[in-house]
């Protein structure tokens, strides 16, 4: 493994749901009208596959932390998200950290302990559990696909961000259930020079593209909601 420290992402990731009888062509066609300082570029075909990990009780994940092995351009990676506590409209983007680039076949278990040494020292958190003893419990659980056509939006500024017309895979590793959904997914950039551009492209979708609908939630969060459907009700009653 070539690191061993956490890095933030660079980027701030919004999903959104297509709602009603959305089209990828039209959702296009009305970005393109409505963002007139920007331009649009076809970037091609992408894939990526993520596998997520957790423990058999899923302790790591109701902590709200979610570890993942990323397979995206050419690259592996490991994935810390620190998942947003807040309710509602209140709730923020996921937080995500990648951790080092790896081989194809070695798992959090072969890293245990810089995985969990990673996650104290990134959250600033002091933990009460033996993170490394359960960095190496951890399984495979789920397997998200999503093969997208990628856009760059550019401004004359220099602002860049990307558009992505998804069409994603979720699958339950165990029972092999499976959940497709088509969606669009912004990967918008960090720091206080781009905020102008990405309040102005997500004030645009909100008031103008509506067969889009935020979802509010990580990629992991909507695994979760349309695999366990049952037990998302159960979890949303009992805090009733």
């Amino acid at each position: 493994m070539k690191k061993s420290k956490l890095e933030q992402e660079k980027i701030k990731r919004y999903h959104y749901a297509i709602i009603g009888f959305g089209e990828f062509k039209n959702i296009i066609k009305k970005l393109d009208e409505y963002l007139k300082f920007y331009r649009l570029e076809n970037q091609g075909k992408t894939k990526a596959r993520e596998i997520i990990y957790d423990v058999p009780n899923n302790m790591l994940s109701d902590s709200g932390i979610v570890l993942s092995k990323l397979y995206e351009d050419g690259k592996v990676m490991f994935n810390v998200r620190k998942l947003s506590t807040l309710p509602g409209q209140l709730k923020r983007p996921s937080k995500k950290f990648i951790l080092g680039e790896l081989e194809v076949d070695q798992e959090p278990r072969d890293f245990s302990l810089s995985i969990a040494s990673a996650i104290e020292n990134s959250f600033n958190s002091t933990f009460t559990v033996d993170l490394d003893a359960f960095v190496k419990q951890t399984i495979a659980k789920i397997e998200i696909i999503v093969e997208a056509t990628k856009y760059k939006l550019i401004s004359g500024t220099g602002y860049r961000a990307s558009i992505l017309f998804e069409n994603v895979l979720y699958r339950d590793i165990k029972t092999n259930k499976k959940v497709a959904q088509q969606g669009v997914t912004l990967q918008l950039p960090l720091g206080e020079e781009n905020e102008k551009c990405n309040q102005e492209l997500l004030n645009i979708i909100d008031r103008k593209i509506e067969e889009l609908a935020p979802s509010n939630l990580s990629r992991f969060e909507i695994a979760k909601k349309l695999l366990y459907p049952k037990v998302e009700e159960s979890d949303t009653n009992s805090e009733e």
